[in-house]
């Protein structure tokens, strides 16, 4: 007697609740005929929207949120005091790509917000110690944006993909904090933020492992508009769990000096012991070294373009004793000299 082939598995394509469709539009000041010509355009009956059951596919979802955007000319569709204009987001993106790091980069997206707000997006705690966690906390600036469940997921989806779009991989994402009224929608939660969520009496928040703001930035100018058409798209998928390797690149981030930690206390800091460590990594074809050497050549080239910095105060900040170290560490790195290297690349 042979046995049966299992079933196959079911993949089913997510889909949009009603009430995030809806809060795509109903903020904006659209005239009800231009409402129903982008929802005729994106292939949405609005009579679908009168009730939270009904679902929408991804791609009308992203179509008229596109749409939106075009019509009220206003990429924070309504939720900010002021409108923020088409293309706003692509130039900021361009001027972040010239931030050393991540968190002066983060700092920039709060400020751009402010302008058009008048008040901070976000609080950030920041960690005591080298292996304690990044908290970022939103202040809704009133109630109406309290009470809105697609702009937090806006705000928090969205930072999480810049952060990786900037730093080059994806940031080690520890908890995802979500108001209580979210607690009906936890399953797409669950799938957009990649893992599960909590939920309680905030207005919601992220809490990122060591190093998430202190990473290089690696992004370049000229890739900003590409990425900016993306986020939209990306925003409805999930979002990539980041590794060992990503957990560890965190890690040496936010050690002072930059990646000055040593593989036992690297492994400790990530709960595992040395040899789970050493294995994980050579697993995807690296080493502590090879990680450590990257970050360091990645921050001194990030000073060196997008800083007047000496190259004593960037040998410091990557902890070598002396310029001369450094000197030599990054002609092992690039084939050049720093000086050179900064001359060509600025």
């Amino acid at each position: 007697m042979t046995e049966s082939p299992p079933p196959r598995r079911r993949w089913i394509t997510p889909t949009i609740p009603a009430r995030f469709v809806r809060e795509l539009t109903d903020r904006l000041p659209l005239a009800a005929d231009t409402l129903r010509r982008i929802h005729q355009r994106a292939g949405i009956d609005p009579r679908l929207l009168e009730a939270d059951e009904p679902r929408v596919a991804p791609i009308a979802y992203r179509r008229l949120q596109r749409l939106a955007v075009g019509a009220a000319g206003d990429e924070f569709l309504g939720h900010l005091a002021r409108p923020v204009p088409p293309g706003t987001t692509a130039e900021l993106l361009r001027l972040l790509a010239h931030m050393p790091s991540t968190g002066h980069a983060i700092d920039g997206i709060a400020r751009m917000i402010r302008v058009f707000d008048g008040a901070p997006p976000w609080r950030i705690d920041l960690p005591e110690g080298p292996a304690g966690p990044v908290r970022l906390h939103l202040t809704p600036r009133n109630a109406v944006q309290a009470d809105a469940l697609l702009m937090v997921h806006l705000i928090l989806l969205g930072l999480i993909h810049v952060i990786g779009w900037l730093a080059g991989e994806a940031p080690p994402l520890r908890r995802v904090m979500l108001p209580d009224r979210f607690a009906a929608l936890a399953a797409e939660s669950a799938f957009l933020f990649g893992r599960p969520v909590e939920h309680g009496a905030m207005p919601g928040g992220l809490e990122f492992g060591p190093g998430s703001f202190a990473l290089p930035v690696t992004a370049r100018p000229d890739g900003a508009g590409a990425f900016t058409r993306r986020l939209v798209e990306l925003m409805t998928q999930p979002t990539a769990p980041a590794g060992t390797e990503a957990a560890l690149r965190h890690l040496l981030a936010a050690t002072r000096p930059y990646a000055g930690l040593s593989e036992t206390a690297a492994a400790r800091a990530l709960g595992l012991s040395r040899a789970t460590l050493a294995r994980r990594l050579a697993s995807s074809g690296m080493s502590f070294r090879l990680v450590r050497d990257e970050l360091r050549r990645d921050l001194a080239c990030s000073l060196l373009r997008r800083t007047e910095l000496s190259l004593a105060d960037i040998a410091e900040r990557l902890g070598f004793s002396e310029p001369s170290a450094f000197q030599r560490a990054f002609r092992q790195w690039t084939g050049q000299p720093p000086a050179r290297w900064r001359r060509l690349n600025r």
